[in-house]
């Protein structure tokens, strides 16, 4: 399996994204608040692209595409999974992923937020959110970091690392990171979510005119633990 990030940057504003990869076997397309990890306003012109392929030959970039002004494209490939989120459509597509695995190298991480009915924690939800996205940007070893906001399916956020390392570094042992994850354990915000951590295979065109990954990779260790 392959999963494929995509930024898109739309030269004009557009109703719906402007591009989706052909060959997937799953795609879910969303809004995104250009190179920031924060909540994206809906103007049209910022859109993400999540991927899933079952080999890297069928991972296509958007090169080409009419209209965009800028695209960046990162092909990964997941090391470990867990959680119940919905993607577009009510697709589960890492179901096959283990639940342990680890990441030598450059890693990313897509974190799946399925939204309950209940707006209180929805609203505090979004609110942290944005407070974390303003705060990851200082984060040591952070090369991106990017929300998506989907008319359906999960709400995800994106980001890649130097290394695995760095990204468990921030999510457990920075405080306003590591207070979040203790208030979804025991107030669960979220109907549903999920965890993917991927290593890095490649990365191709650029944000803000550079590409955040350029010369790093990573690959997959499997984990020795049993599942």
């Amino acid at each position: 399996m392959r999963v494929t990030w995509t930024l898109l940057r739309a030269t004009d504003p557009t109703p719906e994204c402007p591009w989706l990869p052909s060959g997937a076997r799953h795609a879910q397309a969303g809004h995104a608040a250009g190179s920031r990890a924060t909540l994206p306003p809906g103007d049209g012109l910022s859109w993400t692209v999540l991927g899933v392929f079952d080999d890297e030959s069928a991972a296509e970039t958007p090169a080409g595409t009419p209209g965009l002004a800028e695209w960046w494209h990162v092909v990964l490939e997941p090391a470990s999974y867990h959680g119940d989120a919905l993607l577009a459509g009510g697709a589960t597509p890492f179901t096959e992923v283990p639940r342990r695995g680890k990441v030598a190298g450059a890693a990313a991480v897509i974190t799946m937020a399925g939204l309950g009915d209940d707006v209180a924690r929805t609203t505090e939800f979004f609110e942290r959110v944005d407070t974390l996205g303003a705060l990851v940007a200082d984060a040591p070893g952070l090369r991106a970091g990017l929300v998506h906001a989907p008319s359906d399916g999960a709400v995800l956020t994106f980001s890649a690392w130097t290394t695995l390392r760095d990204a468990v570094t921030w999510a457990y042992h920075r405080p306003d990171h590591a207070a979040t994850v203790r208030r979804q354990q025991e107030h669960p915000l979220l109907a549903r979510t999920g965890f993917l951590r991927c290593a890095v295979l490649s990365s191709s065109g650029s944000v803000d005119g550079v590409d955040p990954l350029a010369g790093l990779t990573g690959a997959p260790v499997p984990s020795t633990r049993p599942e």
